[in-house]
C-alpha cells in the first residue's frame, strides 16, 4: 500500500477518534443539562456550556480530518473507518457513566458495525463527482431542512424514548450526510471563485444544516445511552450523502441490483443491532417523599396505633391488662 494511502488511514482514524469524542462530550452534556431544547431558557444553557463547543470543535476538526483523509485516500478507504465510531465510543461513554457495557450491547455494536461495513460497500458510488449548481444546491438544503424537520416532529410525538432517540439520530445523520456534500461542492467553488463562494448557497446551507445536525445529536441523546443513536446517525450519515452524490452529483450507483438487495439486508441487521443497544441512561425521577397519614373525619390528626409493651419472659398479661408475677409452680 502507497505511503499516501497509509496517511488517509491515520486521518481517517484520527477523524473517527474525534466523532467519539465529540459523540461521548454530547452525551455527558445531556446529563448534565437533561432538560429538552424546546425553549429559549434551555438553549441559552447549552449555549454557554463548555462540552457544547467542545464538541462543537470536535466536529470541525473530524470534518477537516475526514476531508484531508480524501485528498489522500479513496473513498472507498476512508468511508469504512466510520464503523469505528461505535467502537471508540461506546465503552468510552459507559467508563465515563460508571458503568459496563452489557453484552447484549457489545453484541448490538457488532452487529451494527458489520452491518454498516457491508452497507458502506454495496453502496460505493462511482464516476467523477461533480459539484452542484447553485440553484440545486439550494433545492438540497432546502429539502435537507423539511425532512430533517419532518423528523423532529415525528421524533416530538414518539410514544417511547428509544424511538424519539432513533428519530432525532436519523435526522442529525441525514444532516451531516448532506452536510458532507455540500461542503465537497462549496471546496470546489471556493477553488474556482475564491471568496465569493460565499454567496453560493452550499457555502450557507452547509452551516445551517450542521448546526442542526448537532442540535439533533444533541437532542438524541438525552434519555438514552449513546449506542442507539450514534448507530442510527452512524448509518443514516454516508446513506444520506450517497443518495445525495448519486441525484445531483453526477456520481453513479456501481452495485447493481445485488448491492442494492444487500444494502435492504445490511439495513435489517443495522436495525436489529440498534434495537439491543438501545437502553435508557437509568436516570428515573427522585423517589417521592413518604406522605403522612391522612386526618381523622374530626380534623384530628390519625395516630398510630400503641402497640403493647413487651413483658419479660415468665410475665403474663391479665384480662384487664395489667401484668402479673409468674406463677410458681408451673414447669
Amino acid at each position: 500500500m502507497e505511503i499516501g494511502i497509509w496517511t488517509g488511514v491515520v486521518l481517517g482514524v484520527l477523524s473517527t477518534a474525534c466523532y467519539s469524542a465529540a459523540a461521548v462530550a454530547q452525551r455527558r452534556l445531556a446529563v448534565a443539562l437533561p432538560e429538552p431544547l424546546t425553549g429559549g431558557r434551555p438553549l441559552s444553557r447549552l449555549l454557554r456550556h463548555p462540552l457544547w463547543w467542545a464538541s462543537a470543535g470536535l466536529n470541525a476538526g473530524r470534518a477537516g480530518l475526514q476531508v484531508g483523509a480524501l485528498a489522500f485516500a479513496p473513498l472507498t478507504v476512508v468511508q469504512p473507518l466510520g464503523v469505528l465510531v461505535l467502537v471508540f465510543g461506546l465503552p468510552w461513554s459507559a467508563r465515563l457513566g460508571g458503568r459496563r457495557v452489557t453484552p447484549r450491547e457489545w453484541r448490538g455494536a457488532v452487529l451494527t458495525v458489520l452491518a454498516l461495513a457491508l452497507l458502506l460497500w454495496a453502496a460505493v458510488t462511482g464516476g467523477r463527482s461533480r459539484p452542484m449548481e447553485a440553484w440545486t444546491a439550494a433545492a438540497v438544503v432546502v429539502g435537507a431542512l423539511l425532512l430533517i424537520s419532518g423528523l423532529a416532529w415525528a421524533a416530538g410525538r414518539a410514544p417511547s424514548p428509544g424511538l424519539r432517540s432513533c428519530l432525532l439520530g436519523a435526522g442529525a445523520g441525514t444532516a451531516f450526510g448532506v452536510a458532507s456534500a455540500t461542503t465537497k461542492t462549496a471546496v470546489a467553488v471556493a477553488a474556482a471563485d475564491g471568496a465569493a463562494f460565499l454567496l453560493h448557497p452550499a457555502a450557507c446551507g452547509t452551516a445551517a444544516v450542521a448546526v442542526l445536525g448537532l442540535l439533533l445529536a444533541q437532542a438524541a441523546y438525552q434519555g438514552m445511552e449513546l449506542g442507539a443513536p450514534l448507530g442510527v446517525t452512524a448509518v443514516a450519515n454516508p446513506v444520506s450523502a450517497s443518495v445525495v452524490g448519486v441525484a445531483f452529483m453526477g456520481e453513479s450507483y456501481t452495485a447493481g441490483w445485488t448491492g442494492a438487495g444487500i444494502a435492504v439486508l445490511c439495513g435489517l441487521l443495522a436495525a436489529y443491532g440498534i434495537a439491543l443497544m438501545s437502553v435508557p441512561d437509568g436516570r428515573g425521577p427522585s423517589p417521592r417523599p413518604r406522605s403522612r397519614r391522612a386526618p381523622s373525619p374530626d380534623g384530628a390528626p390519625e395516630r398510630s396505633p400503641i402497640r403493647p409493651r413487651r413483658l419479660p419472659r415468665g410475665r403474663f398479661r391479665s384480662a384487664d391488662g395489667s401484668a402479673s408475677a409468674p406463677k410458681e409452680g408451673l414447669l
